[in-house]
């Protein structure tokens, strides 16, 4: 299924038990909507940030910033791309193994980087603003949280949105649990095999 703005807003207001449908025609005047759409982008890049999620997983070679870094064990500094919501990992281009790494704000007031190595890609989650790559259990998990956030708001009832907070909590350990089960099989050990030529 693919998902909208607006198909998310309803799965909210769902769960908060009101059944009448936004539609894409009344977005800019049902005050429900205009409600929800108040917390929306911060909503989305909060459970975006909350979690390593598949579809938003990206890689980029870092630009080498200009600042000097304030710690020497860290001597490379490195701007923070545009789209990232939060960075997972450091790797070093040349070895491509994972190295420790630093968040600074730099004297710009904007994220910044600082690693050991000169050469160094950033495995990172990043800002996916389109709907209709979200993978279902975000689609809920985000629904449950922007329910939780305008519940209040929406019902004059706290009990609504704190309800919608737990199911957003136990939602992400959820999708937590269907993502770890994704992925490539390890590796076999070839050490484990001889050649009997």
């Amino acid at each position: 299924m693919a998902y909208s703005k607006v198909s998310i807003f309803n799965m909210a207001l769902n769960h908060l038990s009101i059944t009448a449908p936004i539609s894409t025609n009344s977005m800019n005047t049902d005050s429900k909507a205009i409600i929800l759409n108040n917390f929306y982008e911060t909503a989305r890049d909060e459970v975006l940030k909350a979690f390593d999620w598949g579809f938003a997983n990206a890689y980029k070679d870092l630009t080498l910033s200009t600042e000097k870094s304030p710690n020497p064990k860290f001597p490379y500094v490195y701007d923070c791309p545009n789209d990232c919501i939060a960075a997972r990992a450091i790797i070093d281009s040349v070895q491509g193994d994972e190295k420790k790494f630093q968040i600074i704000t730099n004297s710009n007031g904007e994220k910044s980087f600082l690693a050991e190595i000169e050469y160094a890609k950033l495995r990172y989650t990043r800002r996916v603003e389109k709907e209709v790559l979200f993978e279902p259990e975000f689609a809920i998990t985000l629904s449950y949280y922007l329910a939780a956030l305008a519940g209040e708001t929406i019902t004059g009832q706290q009990k609504k949105a704190d309800s919608c907070m737990q199911k957003y909590e136990w939602k992400l350990n959820k999708a937590k649990q269907l993502n770890a089960q994704e992925g490539a099989a390890e590796d076999e050990d070839n050490s484990q095999y001889y050649d009997v030529r």
